[in-house]
């Protein structure tokens, strides 16, 4: 094999808590992560040495990711060449569609697609533990996207799991604002502001769950950091609720906005109004199953 391609999906946090700051600046949660079916798509294919990457948007024009040598799709090919003790180098293609520094997991996702891509590239030298562990070395939520699992409670840093069975299938909206939050700036920003450390929620138990569960547990502790600055973000949210969405909730550490719709045609209606609404892009997906 001469090159491998990998879907890298995006997604959202249902429920997302700050639990603690550890002293290295990192900090301690609880989340339940969901998959949706917006992707970006990663190749990669064998070179003489090093790692070189070349990035493109939907429509295959080239687009800027930032230094490579920052690039978590980079870092996580360096990482399994040094893990698996390979010789050699690769390109790396990436298509962005996911949205940049918005909470959806662009960056996490791509690295364990690449991780995914390259383990496939050398004939599966690492087994999925083991490119787990690899993946929390680069980012804090790649280990939920290299499980495979549509559906994920996690802890520490976003890389203890637990799978849990998938929610029926229903489509979501992502409205995601031009302002942009910075992560470690809303993380430090947060953690200020609350009393930490603090003890787990009260959450339900391993088994499957349903939309009413999820719509009774929602949280974001980060929307009380974020909306006072981004009033546009609460009005985006009260929106998604009046057109029937079960969730309506703001993603990671911002700034991207979704609200989950079972019903399909009302999550058609949901986008149309909020299209509407100057400097937001919408785009319309579905949860993975």
């Amino acid at each position: 094999m001469e090159e491998a391609t990998v879907a890298c999906p995006a997604k959202v946090n249902l429920y997302l808590r700050i639990l603690a700051r550890e002293d290295t600046g990192y900090h301690q949660i609880e989340t339940l992560f969901q998959r949706v079916g917006l992707e970006d798509t990663v190749s990669v294919s064998r070179a003489a040495s090093g790692v070189s990457l070349q990035c493109v948007d939907g429509e295959g024009q080239a687009t800027d990711v930032g230094a490579d040598r920052d690039n978590t799709a980079v870092r996580a090919a360096r990482a399994f060449l040094d893990r698996a003790g390979l010789d050699g180098g690769v390109a790396i293609r990436l298509t962005k569609r996911i949205p940049s520094g918005t909470g959806l997991g662009g960056a996490s996702s791509d690295a364990a697609g690449t991780l995914e891509a390259m383990n496939r590239l050398y004939g599966l030298p690492l087994d999925t533990e083991e490119l787990m562990a690899l993946g929390g070395s680069v980012g804090a939520d790649v280990p939920f996207f290299t499980s495979g699992a549509a559906l994920a409670w996690a802890w520490g840093r976003g890389d203890r799991l637990l799978p849990i069975a998938p929610l029926p299938e229903a489509t979501v909206v992502l409205a995601v604002p031009e302002e942009r939050i910075a992560t470690i700036e809303a993380y430090q920003a947060l953690s200020g502001a609350l009393d930490l450390p603090r003890g787990p929620g009260r959450l339900p138990g391993p088994g499957a769950m349903t939309w009413d569960d999820v719509e009774r547990l929602q949280f974001n502790d980060f929307e009380a950091m974020a909306f006072p600055g981004h009033p546009g973000f609460a009005e985006i949210l009260e929106s998604l609720r009046r057109e029937g969405a079960r969730v309506a909730r703001m993603t990671g550490s911002g700034s991207a906005l979704f609200g989950v719709f079972p019903d399909a045609e009302a999550g058609e209606r949901a986008a149309e109004v909020l299209a509407e609404t100057p400097g937001v892009q919408v785009l319309v997906t579905h949860t993975s199953v």
